[in-house]
This record gives structure tokens, C-alpha cells and sequence, in this order.
């Protein structure tokens, strides 16, 4: 999401949140974490509130209303039950209808890693509400932590069993070629002639989106965030601002390169966008050109790799790149760096996706 989408989010959700999160806010931002960071986090402690309030854990009826005090009166038992709700509940999102074309309610509880989102944000603000004196107020807003004893979720696979399910959902080898070429050549053909006229008009962004994320390993949000001028044509590389606010440069490798060209010489004629838009990847909305948004990508994503193979996320085309790297150069430490990682123990998972020298040990016992 871009900054400005972000900050603009922010300012919204501060007017149903307590009047001390603006604090949190000001603090974070100082502290240089990403506008979308902070919007997750003010996202979660919003739900814990709405939950503490359905559940009569507070007197107050509004998120906005709740006062330190009453979060202050709150117990590990309140925290610990909460995180027992989110282990137990079922995934929202799905548009799943029944027979009768009713919405279908879902049998998925949440994922771990979203769990972990929210117990993460959780310990993240009651640790600044009951530890920082850097507010309005210049002392702590709370007298104790209810989050410090709440453990974090624990992922019960091993690096093995997790590499094993994301190996089924990677385009490696050969597979990464004739994804494009899929797009390119095979999917239209089966299009409406009003489904083909869109597709005609975005194949070269779309092309150029998918080989990007093949040829980098770049997120989605350091995707969509691309600008004209970040992009080095000469060199095969693109500025990003990556966790953090970090900034870097990104290699791509060559064969994404004729893709970003070519999207690069239509941009300007096709999308007809006005002088001053920055933004490199660009979708037509009510007749006009603006960024294109990490959600747009992933539905495009999503139509091509069903139709080729298995439908994948963005974030499984950088694991794709990830692992093709590490087989290639067989160093974690190049891996890691190409993908933005602070340290390689993130980047192992990929030296046990399609690990043909331990079958090949094993096959010659």
C-alpha cells in the first residue's frame, strides 16, 4: 500500500481508537516504522477492542471511549482468552456461496502467521502504553502489561514439512518460462471479445508485473510502490524501500527485463496517465490512470497461475525466485540479500525445497 493510502488510513481508523494511540502513532512514526506497519497494528488493537467490548471485559460501548483505566483493569486471563477466540476463529474473507447461492460461512480457522500478526501487534502497543513515558501525558498510560505473558504462536512444522507444501505452488525450472509464455500465448484464447479487449490493453503490464516478481524477488507492496525513475534499465536494477525503510538496490535477472521494456514503451500511450504520476505499474479506474494496488495484483496473479498450474499468491512467485536462486548459487547469505532479509535464518526454508542431494545420499546407502 502506498504511504499516502496508508497515512491517509491511519487518520481514519485514530477517530474510532482512544485518544492516547494518537501518542502510539506519533511515536511510531518517529521511530521510522512504515505507515503500513503502523495501520496493521492500530487494525488489530481496533479488533481486540471490539472484541473486549461484545464480550462485556469493559464498560465502555465505544472503541473511542475506552479509557486506560479499563485497560488497565484488564487480566492475563482476558489476554489469554483472546488469543484462544483467535485460534478458534473462522476465517472471514471467503466469498464462498452455498447452493442456494447464500454465503457460505468458512470452515478455515485463521492461518498462524495472522495469529501471530495480531498477538505481535498487541504486545507492540500495550508494551508502549504501560512502559513508554514519551506521550502527552509524560508518563506510562498503563500500569502493567497484560501482553508480556501472552506467548507467541507456535509453528509446529518443520522446515522440511513447510518446504514440501510450498514446493507444490512454485513455477520452477523450466515452469518460470512457460508461465509467461502462458499468459502470453495461451490464456486469451479462451477469452470473451470483451474479456480480450482488457487483456489486451494490460498483457504488457501484466507480463511485466509477473517477470518482475520472478526476476527479483520483490514483495508486493515494494512492487506496487515502483516509481519511473527507480527503475535502471542499464544496469538490470530497481530502488525499493524495503522493512524498515531501508533503502536498496535491487538486481532483476535479464529475462524480466524485455518484459519491463516493453511495458515501459506502451505505459505512456496506453494509460495516458497525467505528467506528474510517479508510479511505474498503473491500472485505468473511472477512465483514469492512477498506482496500481497490491489487491489489483493479486487478482491478476491469481486468474494466470490457476489456469496454468495451481493459483498462487504474489508472495509465492518471490518464494519461486528465492529458491531458484539458492539452487543456482547454492549460498544462502546472496539469497537472503537479493530478497531483502536482515539475517539468512528466514532464507533456509529454501534449502529444503527440492533438495535433490539428500535423496541422491539416501538412494546410494
Amino acid at each position: 500500500m502506498q504511504k499516502e493510502v496508508a497515512n491517509k488510513k491511519i487518520d481514519e481508523l485514530l477517530h474510532e481508537l482512544p485518544y492516547y494511540m494518537n501518542d502510539f502513532v506519533i511515536v511510531k512514526t518517529a521511530d521510522e516504522y512504515s505507515p503500513n506497519t503502523i495501520l496493521e497494528y492500530l487494525k488489530n488493537f481496533h479488533q481486540f477492542l471490539i472484541w473486549l467490548i461484545e464480550n462485556h471485559y469493559i464498560n465502555e460501548n465505544k472503541t473511542s471511549d475506552i479509557a486506560p483505566e479499563s485497560l488497565d483493569k484488564l487480566t492475563v486471563r482476558t489476554a489469554t482468552e483472546y488469543k484462544s477466540y483467535l485460534l478458534r476463529r473462522k476465517k472471514q474473507n471467503k466469498k464462498a456461496l452455498d447452493k442456494n447461492g447464500h454465503k457460505e460461512e468458512s470452515t478455515e480457522t485463521l492461518s498462524k502467521v495472522t495469529i501471530q500478526r495480531n498477538i505481535t501487534a498487541l504486545k507492540v502497543i500495550f508494551k508502549f502504553l504501560s512502559r513508554s513515558a514519551n506521550n502527552s501525558q509524560e508518563k506510562p498510560f498503563l500500569t502493567h502489561d497484560v501482553m508480556q505473558s501472552i506467548d507467541n504462536v507456535a509453528d509446529k512444522q518443520t522446515l522440511q514439512a513447510r518446504a514440501d507444501a510450498l514446493e507444490e505452488k512454485l513455477f520452477l525450472d523450466d515452469e518460470t518460462d512457460e508461465y509467461l509464455q502462458y499468459i502470453k500465448e495461451v490464456y486469451p484464447q479462451s477469452l470473451s471479445t470483451q474479456a480480450k479487449k482488457f487483456y489486451n490493453r494490460d498483457v504488457e503490464r501484466d507480463l511485466a508485473i509477473n517477470a518482475l516478481m520472478l526476476g527479483s524477488g520483490l514483495r508486493l507492496s515494494e512492487v506496487v510502490n515502483i516509481n519511473i525513475e527507480d527503475l535502471d534499465f542499464e544496469n538490470n536494477r530497481v530502488a525499493v524501500l524495503r522493512k524498515g525503510n531501508k533503502k536498496d538496490s535491487v538486481r532483476i535477472a535479464a529475462f524480466a527485463m524485455e518484459y519491463l521494456a516493453n511495458y515501459r514503451d506502451i505505459r505512456a500511450s496506453r494509460y495516458r496517465a497525467d505528467k506528474y504520476e510517479k508510479a511505474f505499474f498503473l491500472a485505468i479506474s473511472r477512465g483514469g490512470s492512477k498506482r496500481i494496488t497490491g489487491s489489483t495484483i493479486e487478482k491478476m496473479v491469481s486468474k494466470y497461475s490457476k489456469g496454468f498450474k495451481v493459483r498462487v499468491t504474489p508472495h509465492k512467485l518471490r518464494h519461486t525466485l528465492a529458491t531458484r536462486l539458492y539452487k543456482q548459487t547454492n549460498n544462502l547469505v546472496l539469497t537472503a540479500q537479493q530478497l531483502g532479509h536482515s539475517s539468512t535464518a528466514t532464507t533456509t526454508l529454501y534449502t529444503h525445497i527440492d533438495n535433490d542431494e539428500t535423496t541422491d545420499a539416501l538412494n546410494s546407502l
